[in-house]
């Protein structure tokens, strides 16, 4: 079992990980739920995780601030916010279930927590902490990244020491920007690949596998 996430996900699946691992132990050591043993936890993958932000990917101030404001007072209305992309699905197979302009409140909430939360947690080390006893990080980043700075992923990978058999690694694709697990790109003689990405991830959950139950 491993967890994946991207951006703000991937960002979560790291807050999430201690908690995780400490309801798997005490799930596996009680003998009340023996017939429940959840598998053994591989891991976790983070795709652009929004650790940090560019400044230039932050509105005005003058717009964050009209937007903190509305979103109290017209929270479910749509002004001035993003737009979710009507098209856009992954897998490709499957339908979105929104689409427009996002709520002011939930525009409000993610600024806050990609602008100002996560990164006070970041610096505070509180999210390198939820690190503790995981086996294996797994970190993929694209070095155009647009929205997160790779230095701030790099910083924040650099402080990560708690793993509990060391075993980190992290990827900088070339030429991918924030939302590389969903574009496409060229490769070599010009034909495409789709989601470069997920051959290194295949790879690293193979890999953990291996190490744990041999050669597959």
């Amino acid at each position: 079992m491993a967890l994946c996430g991207g951006s703000l996900g991937g960002a979560l699946v790291a807050y999430a990980v201690k908690g995780i691992l400490s309801a798997r132990r005490d799930i596996n050591s009680n003998p009340q739920t023996q017939s429940q043993q959840l598998p053994d936890f591989y891991g976790i993958a983070l795709l652009a995780p929004a650790l940090g932000i560019h400044p230039e990917a932050l509105p005005p101030a003058p717009l964050i601030l009209a937007l903190r404001t509305l979103s109290h007072i017209l929270p479910s209305q749509g002004i001035l916010t993003p737009v979710e992309h009507p098209t856009y699905s992954s897998p490709p197979s499957s339908a979105r279930n929104y689409s427009g302009r996002w709520p002011l409140s939930t525009s409000n909430m993610l600024l806050d927590l990609t602008a100002r939360r996560v990164p006070e947690d970041v610096k505070r080390n509180n999210v390198a902490a939820q690190m503790e006893g995981l086996p294996s990080l797994y970190v993929i980043v694209g070095d155009r990244d647009e929205i997160v700075p790779v230095q701030s992923v790099r910083e924040w990978y650099d402080s990560v020491t708690n793993l509990s058999n060391g075993e980190k690694t992290l990827t900088v694709l070339r030429g991918a920007g924030h939302g590389f697990f969903h574009e496409r790109s060229s490769g070599r003689g010009g034909k495409q690949r789709t989601n470069e990405f997920a051959d290194r991830l295949f790879e690293w959950l193979n890999d953990r596998a291996r190490k744990d139950f041999g050669p597959r």
